[in-house]
């Protein structure tokens, strides 16, 4: 290590410079704070005979362990000393200049030795390369090597506890997602935080713009329910003025978005990136599995959405109170992935037995069937060609439609023969819905997650399964079978429940027909019959209990009543058993 002598200058005065860093991006309350750093640095200066403090570099947010990571003030003062614009740089400690080790602190003091500038700390008066030192370059090396040490301490120490805490599902790191807030609670010892909604201020029917973060979900979830995609939420909070999420961002994460958002706009001169909704960030809420209370792991490589923390055995691990229950959540996810049909709710407000409700539908799209209040009709309105599907209007006029439905399903109904196959697995059908319906809250909702539990696990072996290929290696191979022996084990585990909870419901409920039918005569349309006492609810509920599917064609010969024309379009695609899964086939 070469010393530098300050005597020997052409200047009256030593020209010092301070340097100070910190990883954090905001102010701390530690000792080796910038602000502290800056000040004991210029006090050190201001105790030595002719020295001057003429400038102060500064990296805040930005690691001194990190080799790859570039500090723009640093290279300043690196490029200032070649310039020979200063004779000593003063730091508060050696780990502020770097906690890559001896040899990238050695290098750092040999550039600037090379430099003519000096290095010295404040807090460690033993690292001063000044040619008043003849000590500083054991000391200096010393300490160097403890900087390093306490640096791949501390990291080791953050990446162990953080692999604790995402263990148990906690919300250790990054900001707490949009509409919910976070407590601090005990599990095992370890300190977690855990994810709950947060508060709501107004109703799910006319949110605005003074509504809470959590009021926004439950918007946006309801909409989504209600089968309304991402696109037109986005469209409807964008007009209602609602904030985005943009509001929850930290200043400089806000700001960045805000720009990028403002780029892409047309009309750059208005900035509304704080209520600019757009289908990406409303499907990012709907898919985030913290809706329902799961912990998130890794993203999925494949489909680019976060996984759900699973534990050494394959369970899902929920630490958190989510906004829907699994199988609601599920649900809504089967929506956005096609594989279920939207529940939509009746455009006009009006309750119809068949409309809005997804059992109707049109025989050239296999669209849900809405209602037209206008004329009093079921309706699939396609306005474009789509494939191989030409544009269309279907029409069919509710009163006939929902009396040849019913007509239909009460005379199968009331003629069952368990002899007969067909009529059997009917009765099959319509004795596992009733089951369900039937059971207990606590027993439906748990069956309800076990199925969702069942259907999230299969799609995550499909997944695996699909990327086996990607797994080279001895080592990636065994990670690969442990996981899918994972996944396989809790799916064994989902189906066996499922068959006890089925069995269980189904044991204790039966299809009260003698109830239903008694006092009519015959006739289950007569004015006090159980089916004209029921509401619009508790008809679908029956009718889905027999039917999967009403399909109208498009209408055909104008001979004959409205009520012959109208039967002759009507398909009724009864009810068939659940499929067995697993060893049950």
């Amino acid at each position: 290590m070469e010393l530098v002598t300050l005597e020997r200058r052409d200047q009256d005065m030593v020209r010092a410079r301070t340097y100070g860093r910190q990883s954090h991006k905001s102010e701390t309350d530690s000792q080796a704070s910038p602000k502290m750093q800056l000040e004991t640095g210029v006090a050190f200066i201001n105790s030595q005979a002719n020295w001057v403090h003429t400038r102060h570099y500064e990296d805040v947010g930005i690691s001194g362990y990190d080799p790859n990571v570039v500090r723009p003030d640093f290279e300043r003062m690196l490029e200032d000393a070649r310039n020979g614009e200063f004779d000593v740089l003063v730091i508060y400690m050696l780990s502020r200049l770097t906690r890559q080790g001896a040899a990238e602190a050695l290098r750092i003091q040999q550039e600037l030795a090379k430099c003519g500038v000096a290095l010295v700390s404040t807090q460690e008066p033993f690292i001063n390369t000044s040619d008043d030192n003849p000590f500083g370059v054991a000391f200096f090396s010393l300490i160097a090597g403890l900087a390093h040490q306490e640096s791949k301490n501390k990291s080791k120490f953050i990446r162990d506890t953080l692999s604790r805490l995402k263990a148990k599902g906690s919300h250790s790191t990054g900001p707490v997602p949009f509409g919910f807030e976070a407590d601090e609670v005990k599990v095992d010892g370890l300190t977690i935080r855990v994810l709950k909604p947060g508060p709501t201020t107004r109703g799910l029917l006319d949110p605005g713009p003074d509504c809470t973060p959590a009021d926004t979900v439950e918007h946006i979830l309801q909409k989504a329910e209600d089968g309304v995609n991402p696109s037109a939420i986005a469209t409807l909070l964008t007009a209602k003025r609602i904030k985005t999420p943009l509001d929850s961002l930290d200043e400089e994460k806000s700001k960045a978005r805000r720009e990028a958002a403002q780029k892409r706009r047309k009309n750059q001169g208005k900035d509304t990136a704080d209520y600019e909704w757009s289908a990406t960030v409303v499907l990012r809420i709907l898919r985030d599995p913290r809706m329902a209370g799961y912990a998130i792991g890794a993203v999925n490589q494949r489909t680019k959405r976060r996984e759900i923390l699973r534990d050494e055995e394959g369970q899902p691990v929920r630490p958190h109170e989510g906004f829907r229950s699994p199988a609601a959540w599920t649900a809504i996810q089967k929506t956005l992935d096609g594989r279920a049909p939207a529940p939509r709710r009746d455009r006009t407000g009006h309750r119809t037995l068949l409309g809005s409700w997804g059992i109707a539908r049109c025989g050239l799209c296999d669209a849900g069937l809405t209602i037209a209040s206008s004329d009093e009709s079921y309706t699939c309105n396609l306005r474009r060609t789509v494939g191989d599907v030409p544009k269309h209007t279907l029409r069919v006029r509710q009163a006939p439609l929902n009396d040849i439905v019913t007509e239909r399903v009460w005379a199968r109904v009331s003629g069952l023969d368990p002899a007969d196959p067909d009529d059997l697995e009917l009765l099959i059908a319509a004795s596992e819905r009733f089951a369900k319906q039937g059971a207990d809250p606590a027993a439906a909702n748990e069956l309800a997650e076990q199925e969702a539990q069942l259907e999230h696990v299969q799609e995550s072996i499909r997944g695996l399964a699909a990327d086996r290929d990607s797994y080279v290696g001895p080592t990636a191979r065994q990670a690969f079978r442990a996981t899918m022996a994972k996944y396989a084990a809790h799916e064994e585990r989902c189906t066996e429940r499922i068959a006890e909870l089925a069995a269980q419901t189904a044991s204790s409920t039966r299809i009260p027909l003698d109830e239903w039918t008694e006092h009519t005569d015959g006739d289950p349309f007569a004015p006090e019959s159980t089916w004209q006492r029921w509401d619009v609810d508790e008809q679908r509920a029956f009718l889905a209990l027999f039917v999967d599917r009403i399909i109208v064609g498009p209408a055909g010969t104008s001979r004959g009543t409205l009520r012959d024309r109208s039967d002759e379009r009507t398909e009724i695609v009864w009810a068939k058993p659940a499929a067995p899964t697993g060893d049950a086939e």
